[in-house]
């Protein structure tokens, strides 16, 4: 099912259970602030995180603020924002209020930035018709197909088994374009081997991997559980990976080191991998993420 997530500026979000409710039962997680400088720091930390912005009339200009000190100079002050961060993302982003100088007067603000497009807190009509245009409009950016298309990856992320910065990498990973000379290949081998060391990692916090295991062929040999030719290859220790799932760790892992480095010709004797290779690494650790979502979550 697809999902999608917004970033609402509203002063009163806390209260608003019934909208929150409404919006999750069309399949939108709605992320609240009161203010607009705090919600600029989560926007600008996440940006490929969310789908649409959403902002009341009238909110508070920064977290200062209380009382009755909301106007709609934090309104202006996230929409210059979304503004400039169009060069990394153009985010839709729409007007929600229940202010009489928005829903039933003509605002200079709203007039310049929306054309007086303003959805209706008191209109219930006004919520179906807000929930479809964002849901529509975000479905058209690539960040929100490219989570959609891979739902069981991007879960990961969503339920904290990854690191959000982590989620950036991987979406850059998954919309970069066939790398075709040796910069380019070398630039998305270290973004798998920054990822692939990343799981490595997670999986020694929660104790998978013991802390004082440090060279790869000890951490392979001990998700496979421990075996060794004296007991038969049969596991010693608990058998966390397969013989499909060693292999794929082992070659994205030596794979990944032989090309990421400058290296001179006769050090790849010959022959530097093509984009077919460059293509299967990127699945292979998409499929590897697949493994260690199940993993963290038998062993969390």
């Amino acid at each position: 099912m697809k999902k999608y997530k917004v970033l609402w500026f509203d002063d009163e979000f806390e209260k608003l259970e019934t909208i929150k409710d409404d919006a999750l039962i069309n399949d939108i997680l709605l992320i609240g602030y009161n203010n607009a400088t705090d919600g600029l720091i989560e926007l600008e930390s996440n940006l490929f995180s969310y789908d649409a912005v959403i902002v009341d009339g009238k909110f508070y200009t920064s977290s200062a603020n209380t009382g009755d000190a909301v106007d709609d100079t934090a309104m202006v002050k996230v929409a210059r924002a979304l503004d400039k961060l169009e060069d990394k993302k153009k985010i839709p982003w729409y007007i929600l209020s229940g202010q009489l100088s928005f829903t039933k007067e003509i605002n200079p603000y709203a007039t310049a930035y929306k054309n007086n497009k303003v959805y209706d807190k008191n209109k219930d009509e006004h919520f179906d018709e807000l929930w479809a245009i964002i849901k529509l409009e975000a479905d058209q950016q690539q960040d929100t197909q490219i989570r959609h298309e891979n739902q069981d990856v991007f879960s990961i992320f969503s339920l904290g088994y990854l690191p959000k910065e982590l989620e950036q990498q991987v979406l850059e990973l998954i919309k970069s374009p066939v790398p075709l000379t040796r910069v380019e290949i070398k630039a998305m081998l270290a973004n798998i081997r920054s990822i692939h060391e990343s799981c490595l990692l997670k999986l020694k916090e929660i104790k998978v991997i013991p802390n004082s295991l440090e060279k790869f062929s000890a951490i392979i040999k001990h998700l496979s559980g421990n075996k060794t030719k004296e007991n038969k290859y049969q596991p010693t220790t608990k058998e966390y990976q397969n013989d499909a799932i060693e292999n794929l760790n082992e070659w994205l892992y030596f794979t990944c080191g032989k090309y990421i480095h400058n290296l001179n010709d006769e050090n790849y004797k010959g022959y530097m991998i093509s984009r077919y290779a460059v293509e299967s690494l990127r699945s292979g650790v998409l499929e590897l993420l697949l493994w260690y979502k199940k993993i963290y979550q038998e062993c969390k």
